[in-house]
């Protein structure tokens, strides 16, 4: 006490404030560990809940717009008048029979051709017998179309490069062995089947009859043609459960997502089927099946094999499993390292035939088994992120939930190895702790010099100026003192609270003005003034404009008053417009009578001459409509065509977005040549064609273009 009473009050005070200085900086430490702990472990777990729920949402995308497809192309034309004419012709090859050379030539197909890979592919030790078919008609269709396309299997996957270097699409299939119903039926739809499935992107696209379930069409010719699926040799695949579930329900709009299996007929390759009832009428004719690839699913779910760049760092991934617990995608992991990911597992305790398996077909598709918590519990319908062990048996934080398909149900899976996703938590504790050494050090030194009353209000200031520099203006500094510090965080409050509400000003307006160019022009304009070009002009390579005129709204229109017509005219075009948003169609302007509307400008859309016909129809039934509603006698010519287009802003203070070009122009052209009817040009026919009838060609004058050719839509 003597020493403590002999120094000075400055050294009093070092030894009095060591102490607390080095306390604080232990407890802030152990705080802003807990802290940071918990902030990192909240955002690894957000990143895989995000990531697993875009993914579902993107893969819902996908799969609804597979479902969409089918029922469109089940219920067109082609799909009707294809399956009438191949069920004729099936039917008219009852009496075929194949000669003994050409039965012992398929027999020697299937015992040394498809048998031998197989069994490569699936393994075990198939017969030969129990997948020919047993009917002769149906062994005389697999002769003529199945042997040729498997011979020509070879020659197509080398020339496959060739075609796509050279934009060439699918080659052409198998010709008709003979001029049959049959055959004819072949070589006259052949090519309109090859030319859906490489647009659309499908693998392989079959007809199946509805009563005997008999696969009258393959657009691959592999070894399903001609069997049937309720008795046949493949009766015990998805597809075959699929086809018979829609046979029993006879619904137009029913649909069926096929599981994802090794699929016999493709040499044991994983694949997935979208089936649709085929209706003429009231009456089902038949069933559409169409193959998606498998390999569009993994690279959704894999970002195109960028794991990195999605943010799962080296082990993150996302999957897919089936409801009977097998991977529905591919494992990163066998995908970066085959040789090392196969070797792993078979130091597992995984059974050595499902390792052969998967070693065999070069993938885990349908193979692979992940029951752990996460599958469960996703497949029971709930969604959530905990620990638990992945397939590989490594301690992972999983994200699980499901992805219902109505049909089926999958569980989409999002991991990252724990090792990995708290290897922040460690750094930061590493770091945390030679930080607190280090201030450690540097308090002791500074609190020779400096006084701690003089430094903490200074750090508060500091501290709350940095927030606000990094954008966070409801920040507060609280001094209770009366000295010069505590009236400069009295300003400095008063100058955090007038700069939140001028930022809420800011804001606001910015919100009223962005919302007000949004009412006034399209997304395409608003882009242009935002980056400040607002005399700049945007060619848009591909859309589809429609030119609507109304006629008898004029003042000819016998019983209505000036204020009723200007009435009828704005209920007409505000049916217009919400017309269009739902078809996905932007209005342009509407000037008088003449309304002009453009679909694949603001948001690119493969379908937007389709979407724009929708349009079309909806606007002639909406003048139908008023003329029977008002007493009037409303109707409307429209002019549709598609091609380049340039956008752009008229105007410098009162200012609107217009259209220019050949296009727009000849869209107009059209609508002033007749009320009652919507006319379109070569380009909507070549693209609707197939699910639209239209009368023509007539001969339409355009000035500067001369005479063009003009499709009249069949009412």
């Amino acid at each position: 006490m003597f020493g403590l009473n002999r120094l000075g009050v400055q050294s009093r005070f070092i030894l009095l404030m060591l102490p607390v200085a080095l306390g604080s900086i232990l407890a802030i430490g152990w705080i802003g560990y807990q802290s940071a702990r918990s902030a990192i472990t909240a955002t690894v777990q957000n990143h895989l809940q995000s990531l697993r729920a875009s993914k579902t949402i993107a893969l819902q995308t996908t799969l609804d717009s597979i479902r969409s497809q089918v029922i469109s192309l089940s219920d067109g034309r082609m799909a009707v008048d294809a399956m009438r004419a191949f069920k004729q012709g099936y039917r008219g090859l009852a009496d075929a029979r194949l000669t003994p050379e050409q039965e012992q030539t398929l027999r020697e197909y299937y015992a040394t051709e498809y048998i031998p890979k197989l069994r490569a592919a699936l393994g075990g030790n198939p017969d030969p017998e129990q997948y020919l078919p047993a009917d002769p008609m149906e062994r005389y269709l697999q002769y003529h179309y199945v042997l040729p396309a498997a011979a020509e299997e070879d020659r197509r996957a080398e020339e496959k490069s060739a075609r796509a270097d050279r934009g060439e699409g699918a080659p052409s299939e198998v010709a008709a062995p003979e001029a049959s119903p049959f055959g004819e039926a072949h070589i006259a739809l052949r090519e309109r089947f090859g030319r859906a499935a490489m647009l659309f992107g499908y693998e392989d696209m079959l007809l199946i009859d509805e009563n005997t379930l008999e696969i009258v069409y393959s657009l691959k010719k592999r070894p399903d043609l001609a069997t049937s699926l309720r008795d046949g040799p493949y009766a015990s695949t998805n597809l075959a459960r699929a086809a018979v579930a829609l046979s029993r329900a006879g619904e137009r709009d029913a649909y069926q997502i096929v599981d994802i299996e090794p699929y016999r007929p493709a040499l044991g390759k994983s694949v997935g089927f979208a089936v649709s009832p085929i209706f003429d009428g009231s009456d089902m004719v038949g069933m559409l099946a169409l193959e998606f690839p498998v390999e569009q699913i993994t690279k959704l779910l894999t970002g195109n094999m960028q794991w990195q760049a999605e943010g799962m760092g080296e082990t993150g991934e996302c999957y897919l499993v089936g409801p009977d617990f097998t991977m529905r995608s591919r494992s990163r992991f066998m995908m970066e390292n085959p040789q090392g990911f196969v070797a792993d597992l078979r130091r597992s305790a995984l059974a050595t035939a499902v390792v052969d398996q998967i070693e065999r077909q070069g993938n885990v598709l349908n193979t692979l088994p992940v029951k752990t918590f996460s599958v469960e519990q996703a497949l029971q319908g709930r969604e959530g992120i905990t620990t638990t062990n992945d397939y590989r048996g490594m301690p992972v934080l999983s994200s699980y939930g499901p992805l219902d398909l109505e049909s089926l149900r999958w569980a989409v899976i999002a991991e990252m190895d724990i090792a990995e996703a708290f290897r922040p938590i460690r750094s930061y504790a590493r770091n945390a702790l030679l930080a607190a050494t280090a201030l450690a050090l540097a308090t002791s030194i500074l609190a020779l010099v400096s006084s701690r009353l003089l430094v903490r209000p200074l750090e508060k200031l500091t501290n709350a100026a940095k927030r606000i520099g990094h954008g966070e203006l409801d920040v507060r500094v609280d001094l209770q003192s009366r000295d010069e510090f505590g009236e400069l965080a009295v300003v400095f409050n008063e100058m955090a609270n007038n700069l939140r509400l001028q930022r809420g000003e800011l804001e606001e307006r910015a919100r009223e003005n962005q919302e007000l160019l949004l009412n006034i022009l399209p997304a395409s304009a608003v882009e242009l003034r935002r980056d400040g070009d607002a005399k700049a002009t945007r060619q848009f390579a591909d859309v589809t404009v429609l030119v609507a005129e109304f006629h008898g709204l004029d003042g000819q229109q016998g019983g209505l008053s000036d204020t009723q017509r200007l009435s009828l005219l704005s209920d007409v075009i505000s049916a217009c417009d919400e017309a269009a948003e739902r078809c996905g169609v932007e209005k342009m302007r509407a000037v008088g009578a003449v309304y002009l509307a453009v679909c694949g400008l603001s948001v690119t859309r493969p379908d937007h001459a389709a979407r724009v016909m929708l349009f079309a129809q909806e606007v002639s039934h909406l003048a139908t409509a008023f003329s029977k509603e008002h007493g009037a006698t409303i109707s409307v010519s429209m002019g549709i065509n598609s091609g380049p287009v340039v956008g752009g802003v008229v105007g410098r203070f009162k200012f609107r977005y217009d259209l220019w070009g050949e296009t727009v122009a000849i869209a107009s052209r059209l609508a002033e040549q007749g009320a009652g009817a919507i006319r379109v040009t070569r380009p909507v026919v070549e693209r609707l064609g197939d699910l639209y009838t239209f009368l023509g060609p007539t001969d339409v004058e355009v000035r500067g273009r001369g005479s063009v050719p003009v499709w009249r839509l069949q009412s």
